[in-house]
């Protein structure tokens, strides 16, 4: 690879970090407004989400960085998962309040997809 088209590569990883970790802080802002009511990241993607629909952030400049971060994402979590594991008295005590809440946030979820995908069915 020549140095031009390295520099160019180079380039798409910054602007791709650059973009994304604007949305996380910004999503840490919004989040502290809403007084913890959001979670950062959820914020901060509900706001990439916006801003591209929107076109203000164009694709291209985060396709090489969410792409990146989604080859990795499998490693990603083994952190989480260790900090499961090393909790797991706290988890087997609230387990009846951890599955009832995923439950009801499963059919919550689907419930609403269908609804929404039944009312995008009927606008067209």
């Amino acid at each position: 690879m020549d140095f031009p088209s390295l520099c160019r590569h180079a380039g798409s990883y910054l602007s791709s970090a650059i973009v994304l970790l604007a949305c996380l802080f910004a999503g840490r802002w919004v989040a502290d407004l809403t007084q913890g009511v959001l979670p950062d990241s959820i914020a901060g993607m509900i706001l990439l989400a916006i801003l591209l629909s929107l076109g203000v952030v164009k694709l291209a400049w985060v396709e090489a960085g969410a792409n990146f971060l989604i080859r990795w994402m499998a490693l990603l979590f083994v952190p989480i998962g260790v900090g499961l594991v090393d909790n797991l008295e706290l988890l087997s005590s609230s387990l009846a309040a951890i599955i009832v809440t995923c439950l009801f946030g499963t059919v919550v979820i689907m419930g609403l997809a269908g609804w929404l995908f039944q009312w995008l069915e009927r606008r067209q």
